[in-house]
């Protein structure tokens, strides 16, 4: 029996729902209208299951994967109102989806997969499959918010308002310009989720925003000291020098 969360800001369509997987071989741990709460709760809980809205304000479902990094469940089912192209994003990465309004017997095959899945000890391929949908996402965003653990709970940090990023091993160091957070992803996932009109990797273990740089001063080897607000200096190096200097233009 699957450990399942749903995630929807329509009160209607979270009754439905768990109606509908009555009988089904799973049970509804949490049912959230509140994606900030959802969020937290997914992190918490660690559902085997995702039934997740795609279209929600403020945080929608692709917020929602992206602020839960590497910690997605592994199984999601996305319940989503796309239509025409912007669903093929879900069939080419081969993610379980149903549209709305919900219909008993696509929701019933999406759940058999899931089971098989987890059954089968293949949360590897299920995740892989979020994530495929995460890089062919129909609209073009990129991660808002990333959640960081303070004393007694979870919040989360807005990404714009992030000075830089620093890898420190399995570790990532969040510079903000009041505090510091560490979160568990890796580089390269937390790279591919960030804009790149925005955040600029400059070394193997720094991303930059741009937004926060105050002045660039040339170094050793054509590597670069980037100083940022605040007062971090951050060191560039070769195999990134292309990337910064096409957006900086300082060549």
């Amino acid at each position: 029996m699957l450990r399942s969360i749903i995630v929807d800001d329509e009160p209607a369509a979270r009754t439905l729902l768990q109606d509908l997987l009555t009988g089904e071989p799973t049970t509804v741990i949490g049912s959230y209208g509140n994606p900030r709460a959802a969020i937290e709760a997914i992190l918490r809980d660690k559902p085997d299951l995702l039934f997740l809205d795609v279209e929600m304000p403020v945080l929608n479902g692709f917020d929602v994967l992206d602020a839960l990094g590497d910690d997605l469940p592994p199984a999601v089912v996305f319940v989503t109102a796309f239509k025409d192209h912007a669903i093929e994003a879900f069939d080419v990465s081969a993610a379980d989806y149903v549209l709305k309004p919900v219909d008993g017997e696509r929701l019933h095959r999406a759940i058999v997969r899931a089971v098989q899945r987890v059954a089968a000890g293949s949360e590897g391929d299920a995740t892989a499959s979020t994530r495929a949908v995460l890089a062919a996402r129909p609209i073009a965003q990129y991660t808002r918010v990333i959640p960081v653990g303070t004393r007694d709970r979870i919040s989360l940090q807005r990404v714009n308002d992030i000075v830089w990023f620093e890898a420190d091993r399995k570790y990532i160091r969040v510079h903000t310009p009041a505090e510091r957070h560490v979160i568990r992803l890796t580089m390269q996932s937390l790279e591919a989720r960030l804009d790149p009109e925005r955040f600029i990797r400059v070394s193997r273990s720094a991303i930059v925003n741009m937004e926060y740089i105050e002045h660039i001063e040339p170094w050793s080897h054509g590597d670069h000291w980037i100083s940022m607000r605040g007062g971090a200096k951050v060191l560039t190096t070769q195999g990134y020098r292309p990337r910064l200097r096409q957006l900086l233009r300082f060549e």
